[in-house]
């Protein structure tokens, strides 16, 4: 039986895939969301997986079979990627284990440097590298590593590299948090009171009982790295599964893609949970409530509105929420009032020459004559950052909160009012979308809408296109951030207030707005803050592909510009800058999102610590730097001087008749 489960949950991806695939005839013949064009393709892709005969890779000068096509550059993404993970994940368990060992100054340390790695986009990482590699072989004539593959050869070193640090770091924070955890257990002190050695307890007992949590949360993670992997094949010129994609996009191409990503990772996940997990068999009784709805109980007054802004006044008291938002807002009100301000808008520098009329510089120009330079057109790359910074923001924002509300109020009913078999099911199936690449997805979604045709040009407003590739990206998350909050209400629902609550007749409605919303506030800060930077990193992704938010205008003589100049309108060229030696084109709007990525966790972090503060936790103050600055006097216990009044003599003779 659980067998042909997982068989029906894997053809149940499927179709999912077959109906990705055939999206982008929604948008052709110059039509907006053609439901007949998108009908016709689908039966017509269908036709031919029954034929597969017709199954080739159709190229500008031949065409051949699919699966000889396809076969060796997916053998060739898959093994870095596998080794990718592999590496981090391995890297990810040894430092977690060495920073449970070492100091807690030494710990704290650490996990700061690896807070900091964390907010590098994978894009800087990766041409930060390559720069390095470029100007350490100019200075010292070796190349110490192939860092871009010419032609059919072939490089895995730097590429598994710089795909190991996101699963590395990511992993490493969350067997952190495990191991913390499971340290604290009652039977881990009852193992230490036998002397038994910390290494032995983390190997023996605690390393066994966090490996289920590590597994599922592994998903999220390998769910990261397959989107990164495009990135890295593109910017590495890698002959591999991206290219092919890239190079035709035709349904069935699209969709054999999709399969082949999907399957390994399908069967790893879901074999090992069906042979190694047993399900969590716990009573449908405790996860619902009760079914009547009563506002008896529940007044709306107005002074939920003050609570509101009292909660977010006491988070401003905390000084890392404080200075991420500071950063985020200083930055949203400058852009403001340099676009209100400014003219012209963005300066446009044609020649630059010195005061005798000598030209010295064309577009290109380098920062020695520009402030931070201009890109090909002569644009000037201060300007863009400073008129993007607001809708990138305002973009970011508005997704990552349309995001968190429409999966907290999809988890109301999915966790309380479906039957627990329809749950697991449904989770089932949304659990699938981990082992899609989002980018993909997003791109076979977006590319027919937001790329501008040669020929006729924009069919639709740029008020379409926003509101259209916002919709698609918030909802492409929307399922995910719904079981995730499903399992925050699923742990509430077990303690026993709520269970109380229940029992004292309270509504549905009642135990929702008083019991559980309360303590999901915190949780909801934090999940806006991570969907803010995964939305982030998906315009840098999007952007690599020239893939701009509002539209891509394309010209046969110039570059593909934004037609809304937001920051990831400023990355399609980044491939390009590498080769010419042209950083200026793409380190600042890189190191711009960092800023936002980096103000973010601050904000996140923050959160955390006003909750623990809350629930009694106590924070660890950390005092590296006063410890270098600052010379610390030592406790000294001070034994104050007897005065004559405060004891008497007694004779030894009257103490005993006494």
């Amino acid at each position: 039986m659980r067998f042909l489960k997982f068989i029906g949950y894997y053809f149940v991806g499927v179709i999912g895939i077959l109906l990705v695939s055939v999206s982008p005839a929604l948008f052709k013949m110059g039509e907006f969301l053609s439901l007949s064009s998108y009908a016709t393709q689908l039966q017509r892709l269908i036709s031919q997986l029954r034929h597969p005969e017709e199954w080739v890779y159709e190229t500008r000068f031949r065409s051949e079979p699919l699966f000889d096509y396809l076969w060796e550059p997916y053998l060739y993404s898959m093994t870095v990627l596998t080794s990718g993970i592999l590496v981090g994940f391995s890297l990810a368990v040894l430092l977690a284990i060495i920073t449970i060992l070492i100091p807690n100054w030494a710990k704290t340390l650490l996990k700061r440097i690896t807070s900091v790695f964390e907010s590098v986009p994978d894009l800087l990482l990766a041409f930060g590298i390559q720069l390095f590699i470029v100007w350490f072989y100019k200075q010292t004539g070796l190349l110490v590593v192939d860092f871009v593959s010419v032609g059919s050869e072939k490089i895995y070193g730097l590429p598994i590299l710089v795909l190991s640090v996101l699963p590395m770091l990511t992993m490493y924070k969350i067997m952190t948090l495990l191991f913390e955890e499971e340290m604290t257990k009652s039977y881990v002190g009852l193992v230490k009171s036998k002397g038994i050695e910390k290494v032995t307890i983390l190997f023996v007992h605690v390393f066994r009982n966090i490996f289920k949590s590590a597994f599922y949360n592994s998903k999220i993670i390998v769910w990261g790295s397959l989107s990164s992997l495009l990135i890295i094949e593109y910017i590495f010129n890698m002959n591999g599964i991206t290219s092919a994609f890239l190079g035709n996009f035709q349904p069935i191409v699209s969709f054999m893609i999709l399969l082949l990503i999907f399957t390994p990772f399908f069967f790893v996940y879901q074999g090992t949970e069906m042979l190694l997990f047993k399900e969590d068999e716990k009573t449908e009784e405790v996860l619902k409530m009760n079914t009547f709805l009563s506002f008896r109980n529940v007044s709306f007054r107005i002074k939920w509105l003050g609570d509101v802004f009292k909660e977010i006044g006491a988070h401003f008291k905390n000084m890392k929420f404080l200075m991420g938002f500071s950063i985020i807002f200083i930055i949203l009100c400058s852009s403001i009032v340099y676009t209100l301000t400014a003219d012209p808008l963005i300066e446009k520098f044609y020649h630059i020459t010195d005061e005798s009329g000598k030209l010295v510089s064309a577009a290109p120009h380098t920062p020695e004559y520009v402030f931070l330079g201009t890109d090909a057109l002569g644009f000037s790359i201060f300007d863009q950052l400073m008129v993007g910074a607001k809708y990138t923001i305002a973009f970011a924002a508005i997704i990552a909160f349309l995001r968190m509300i429409l999966g907290f109020l999809f988890a109301v009913p999915f966790v309380f009012f479906l039957p627990l078999k329809v749950q697991k099911v449904m989770g089932k199936l949304i659990d699938s979308l981990h082992f899609l690449p989002m980018t993909i997805i997003a791109l076979l979604l977006l590319r027919p809408v937001l790329m501008m045709p040669l020929d006729t040009g924009f069919e639709t407003s740029e008020m379409e296109r926003i509101l259209y590739q916002g919709v698609i990206l918030t909802l492409l998350a929307v399922p995910l951030v719904m079981t995730l909050f499903g399992n925050e209400f699923k742990l509430l629902m077990r303690e026993e207030y709520v269970a109380s609550t229940k029992i004292l007749g309270g509504s549905s409605l009642h135990l929702l707005w008083k019991q559980l919303l309360p303590h999901l506030s915190a949780r909801m800060g934090v999940i806006f803050g991570q969907q803010f930077i995964q939305t982030l990193l998906i315009f840098i992704h999007l952007g690599v592909f020239n893939i701009f938010f509002g539209g891509t205008k394309i010209n046969r003589r110039d570059p593909p510009t934004s037609t809304t100049f937001e920051w990831s309108g400023m990355i399609g060229s980044a491939k390009d800058s590498l080769m010419t030696g042209r950083w200026w084109l793409i380190i600042p709007v890189l190191l711009g999102f960092m800023v936002l990525i980096v103000s973010m966790q601050m904000i996140i972090q923050g959160i955390k610590e006003v909750q623990q503060v809350r629930v009694g936790v106590p924070l660890e103050r950390n005092s590296f730097w006063k410890n270098i600055f600052q010379r610390r006097s030592r406790y000294q216990r001070r034994v104050p001087e007897p005065q004559e009044e405060s004891f008497v003599l007694v004779k030894e003779k009257e103490r005993k008749s006494s």
